[in-house]
């Protein structure tokens, strides 16, 4: 019991399951989307379609069958098509459809209300500060898994040229070293 009580991988993890839990409440009135479908929709809503199934489960640390199963899911509800990629005819390429297009702003502004109530309480600095330590964990975990450092958020050394705790991996803001 004392371990879970200074457990970083404990507290992320029953943070991940309380903030899927809250999410699902907000964005299951929007429509057909389950809480292993938010992640995917979400990442399509920010970052653009016509991403190929395997660069967006690899995005988002997925393995290939989780995004493949997540992705049919969303396609049997009409919110994004799978299509062979012409050039690559390995490749699934996923494509928001329009039913999907119409959540769009409500389901990211859903998400937007869950980060205030997660940080609810916080200074504009303690919100920098926890996204810097959760960054740097994450960049940590990558490290040790000898995947790259994901490009995103930053800490403050990155704009003056020192090393960035999030692109150990020999990259800063302005690429690299």
């Amino acid at each position: 019991m004392e371990q879970r009580l200074t457990s970083f991988a404990y507290r992320v993890g029953q943070l991940r399951r309380l903030v899927l839990l809250l999410a699902l409440e907000r964005i299951a009135p929007l429509g057909p989307v389950g809480k292993g479908q938010i992640p995917f929709l979400a990442e399509l809503f920010q970052a653009g379609d016509g991403v190929s199934q395997e660069e967006l489960a690899e995005k988002l640390h997925f393995d290939k069958g989780s995004a493949a199963r997540s992705l049919a899911k969303l396609e049997a509800a009409g919110l994004v098509t799978r299509t062979v990629n012409p050039h690559n005819r390995r490749q699934l390429v996923i494509t928001l459809t329009p039913q999907a297009e119409a959540l769009r702003a409500p389901f990211l502004a859903a998400l937007r209300e869950l980060t205030e109530t997660m940080v609810r309480g916080f200074s504009g600095e303690e919100r920098e500060q926890a996204l810097g330590f959760l960054d740097r964990m994450i960049g940590n975990v990558l490290a040790e898994l000898g995947r790259p450092a994901r490009p995103g958020r930053h800490d403050k050394s990155c704009q003056t040229g020192q090393t960035c705790p999030i692109c150990q991996a020999g990259q800063t803001r302005g690429g690299a070293q």
